[in-house]
């Protein structure tokens, strides 16, 4: 039997988690985009301070000729140091860019329709693989929400393209990005190099400067045995806050900086070297403008931020209950003017009320459309719905039995039990018949749920656990 045969997940959810890992690994020593800005905070800027201190050494005994010896074996260590320096610099762009490829490829598709399916399917996958408040759920949530982040952005960004009006220079230069969906390969290219990988590193990278030692120490302490998932006083917010906005853009300009030209045709490299740089500058303005707020740039990262605050939340009082907030907390602050109103509006428009992946429990109807007196499991898979509060799903029950064939459905508001005034609708069943019903469908289920018996929502993850169950993006009845 081959490994792949014995894995436990789908090819598809393999991928999902080796990129995860690539991006914020459980563990050190593999090599990931993380581990790379821990080196760079801790190792690399001790390298080039040695580098400026053998300058300045040099500089004093440059024109003294009883010091020529010296002042040669000064000048190879820099020499051999800028060598060191600029191969990790190039080691971790090369890194970079292939893991934001790598996003790119699982959630974008040759047309639109396919393009939000994949991503959907993206994050729905994401949150499938969370447990909910279970166990030590906020260090995963930590490790999922950059990558989360995203693909939101990008997506969000489509969606600013759209519109006629765009105010930044080096958005406006792709209006047109929409034509990689009618299979236009100079714009496909074009879109990926100049666009979809700087968004994708920016959101990745968005607050990478929480892993200097600086930052660190506040979050995890001196001896690091504090936990960092706890509630900071203001001191150390605003500390923390200048700490992250300071490592963070001295990692984007001088720890990444702009890939090195291969080749020797002068008009190629001069296409390349200013491709490239306004490429950088556009993703240091991106990230700069989401500390500041300055010149509305920076929603685009932000707003996907704020957002998955709440579906991955790191805090101790975390519920999957509160998992809509998300979508309302975007609303208020359009409404206060805290943020552009037209794009948080098409970002509501994208994600809708209930996140990809969310367990939803509603209530059926049969063939005559009447509502049947009981209820089924759904699982959130497509993004854009019509309605907000009526989430596109794929129906995974039928008559209390779990089914890999259920259909795709849009449940309405009127049938979705997570509004209460629909589980009133079903507390006319009885106590035998809901407890009956609630055993089917969970295996841990006792009479001390009875307070429990029409559940608002579901937890989709030990469902999607197993790999016959991990395709249910696939389009069937």
């Amino acid at each position: 039997m081959s490994s792949q045969s014995q894995n436990p997940d789908n090819i598809y959810t393999q991928q999902v988690k080796q990129l995860l890992s690539l991006v914020y690994p459980k563990e050190t020593g593999f090599g990931s985009i993380f581990e790379d800005a821990r080196h760079y905070f801790t190792l690399t800027t001790t390298l080039e301070q040695h580098t400026t201190d053998l300058k300045e050494q040099l500089l004093k005994i440059k024109d003294k000729k009883d010091k020529e010896v010296l002042a040669s074996q000064l000048a190879k260590q820099i020499k051999n140091n800028n060598e060191k320096l600029e191969e990790e610099r190039l080691a971790r762009l090369e890194r970079l860019e292939a893991v934001c490829t790598k996003v790119i490829k699982l959630c974008e598709g040759e047309t639109w329709a396919e393009t939000q399916q994949l991503s959907a399917k993206f994050l729905g996958t994401l949150m499938l693989l969370t447990r909910g408040a279970d166990g030590n759920f906020a260090k995963v949530h930590q490790r999922y929400k950059p990558i989360y982040k995203a693909v939101l952005t990008l997506r969000l960004t489509d969606r600013l393209l759209d519109h006629d009006t765009i105010a930044h220079s080096y958005l406006s230069k792709y209006r047109e990005a929409i034509s990689r969906f009618r299979n236009d390969q100079y714009w496909k290219d074009k879109w990926k190099t100049e666009l979809g990988v700087p968004l994708t590193a920016a959101a990745l990278l968005q607050d990478i400067g929480l892993q200097s030692p600086a930052a660190l120490t506040i979050l995890k302490g001196k001896d690091g045995d504090l936990d960092e998932f706890r509630l900071l006083d203001e001191e150390q917010r605003k500390n923390l806050l200048k700490i992250n906005y300071h490592f963070t853009m001295k990692y984007l300009s001088d720890g990444l900086g702009i890939p090195k030209y291969t080749g020797n045709i002068r008009e190629e490299r001069d296409r390349f070297i200013k491709a490239h740089t306004e490429a950088s500058e556009f993703i240091q303005q991106l990230v700069k403008d989401a500390f500041l707020s300055k010149t509305g740039l920076g929603e685009l990262v932000k707003i996907p931020q704020i957002y998955v605050s709440i579906v991955l939340s790191t805090k101790a009082d975390y519920t999957r209950l509160d998992l809509p907030k998300g979508y309302l907390l975007i609303e208020q602050l359009a409404k206060k003017g805290s943020l552009n109103k037209n794009l948080a509006q098409d970002f509501m428009n994208l994600v809708g009320y209930f996140p990809q992946g969310f367990g939803v429990a509603f209530i059926p109807r049969n063939e005559k459309g009447e509502e049947k007196n009981q209820f089924e499991y759904a699982i959130v898979t497509g993004l854009n719905p019509a309605k907000p509060a009526e989430p596109i799903c794929k129906v995974v029950t039928r008559n209390q039995n779990f089914v890999n064939s259920g259909a795709q459905e849009v449940i309405e508001k009127s049938r979705n039990l997570y509004f209460p005034a629909n589980r009133k609708k079903l507390m006319r069943l009885g106590e035998a018949r809901l407890s009956e019903i609630m055993s089917q469908l969970s295996s841990n289920f006792s009479q001390e749920s009875l307070d429990d018996l029409v559940p608002s929502f579901w937890e989709p993850h030990d469902f999607f656990g197993f790999k016959k169950h991990q395709n249910i993006w696939a389009k069937n009845t």
